[in-house]
């Protein structure tokens, strides 16, 4: 099989190069956005790495392309797969040859990769249809961002319809503001707690206990409310003495509770202050005891708001896995953690869609109480088209 890299600016000129010098067969394995080479490459455009290949047993069959039909379309994986099998279907008085048949498996198993790690087709059909630059590299930088595919598809539909219905929607502005609309409607919750007593829940090492410190801060200094803790943390007791600490800094009263019945006498002991923030333990979805010690610690206490605390830097399969896991909660908002140390945010978007769940705050430092922001669909949208 003959497998050949190639650089360019968009789709259409990927298809060109392909069936210029591979042939109308050739099929694309993979691409990804990439920047230029030397000195100034910082400063220019990023290319596509498009990797195609076609099978070398056939010479390729190139194409005059000023004599090709507008539609440059490179034939869909499982057509080609099915034109491969029918043309290596041996006659049956003959025995099949160990080496063709090891080759049409080796197509299958790479087409079958190919399909299950992206369905490219519907899309780069919406975008081809359109004809529409700002929408390729709207879809680029969504595609980066390892937005899932089935929801890539749905805003792509969505945006591709704006762009039916209105013409005059062919700019960066425009479809950046359609997106924002869009975005809206998956994620964004600007409601204030509306409970006195906040639960925060979620896996170690995401930050619960620093976050529950820079919203103490803001509500305390900036909305002059007052704050109480109790540390549920008693797991770690490093997490005890950092909600402490802050508790002196910040002149927080902090209760420690090592049992779920004592919540009742912790939050009677508050019961003065506005709002109380209690910090948990993070929780393994292997480990069914301290999953079932947080569902006890939470049904203490019926009239409550829980935020569900995780990192932007997590992968997609990890923060399914970390879903599951607190699924048991009926109501809950969502907290990401370390937008500063990530390096794609599709994850936002993926998280609201599969939980349906609002994202509240995001954080985006270590530094008490600056660090920490009210989602918006103005910021979210900022992350995804950073190289827009």
């Amino acid at each position: 099989m003959k497998v050949k890299k190639f650089y360019v600016y968009n789709n259409r000129e990927a298809i060109i190069k392909i069936r210029a010098e591979l042939g109308p067969d050739a099929v694309i394995l993979h691409q990804k956005k990439v920047k230029q080479k030397g000195l100034f490459g910082y400063f220019k455009k990023p290319m596509i790495e498009v990797v195609a290949a076609i099978e070398d047993t056939q010479a390729p069959k190139p194409i005059e392309v000023k004599k090709e039909p507008k539609e440059f379309l490179i034939k869909k994986p499982e057509d080609v797969l099915r034109e491969r099998v029918e043309q290596k279907q041996p006659d049956k008085s003959q025995p099949i040859k160990p080496v063709a048949k090891d080759e049409i498996l080796e197509i299958k198993d790479m087409l079958y990769s190919v399909l299950k790690k992206v369905n490219n087709d519907d899309i780069n059909d919406i975008i081809k249809r359109t004809e529409n630059k700002e929408l390729a590299n709207i879809y680029s930088c969504l595609k980066d961002n390892e937005i899932e595919d089935h929801i890539l598809e749905e805003i792509l539909n969505q945006l591709s319809e704006s762009i039916r219905e209105d013409k005059i929607i062919d700019s960066k502005e425009a479809l950046i503001n359609r997106l924002k609309k869009i975005v809206d409607h998956y994620i964004i919750d600007n409601k204030k707690p509306s409970s006195k007593v906040i639960f925060f829940v979620g896996p170690t090492g995401v930050g619960k206990t620093t976050t529950i410190a820079k919203l103490a801060a803001h509500y305390s200094i900036n909305e002059g409310k007052k704050i109480g803790f109790i540390s549920a943390d008693t797991y770690r007791i490093a997490a005890v003495e950092q909600l402490k600490t802050y508790s002196d800094i910040l002149s927080i009263p902090v209760e420690v509770i090592y049992n779920p019945d004592e919540i009742h006498d912790a939050i009677e002991k508050l019961k003065s202050h506005d709002i109380i923030m209690i910090d948990t333990a993070g929780r393994s979805h292997k480990n069914h005891k301290q999953v079932d010690e947080l569902k006890e610690l939470l049904n203490q206490v019926m009239e409550k708001e829980t935020y569900l605390v995780v990192s932007c830097t997590s992968k997609n399969k990890d923060i399914k896995e970390i879903i599951n896991t607190y699924s048991f909660i009926d109501n809950y908002k969502i907290i990401f953690t370390k937008i500063d140390e990530a390096t794609t945010y599709g994850t936002i978007i993926n998280t609201a869609v599969e939980t349906q769940k609002p994202i509240s705050y995001i954080t985006t430092g270590q530094s008490v109480p600056d660090d920490i922001e009210i989602m918006s669909v103005d910021k979210v949208v900022s992350l995804l088209m950073k190289e827009a």
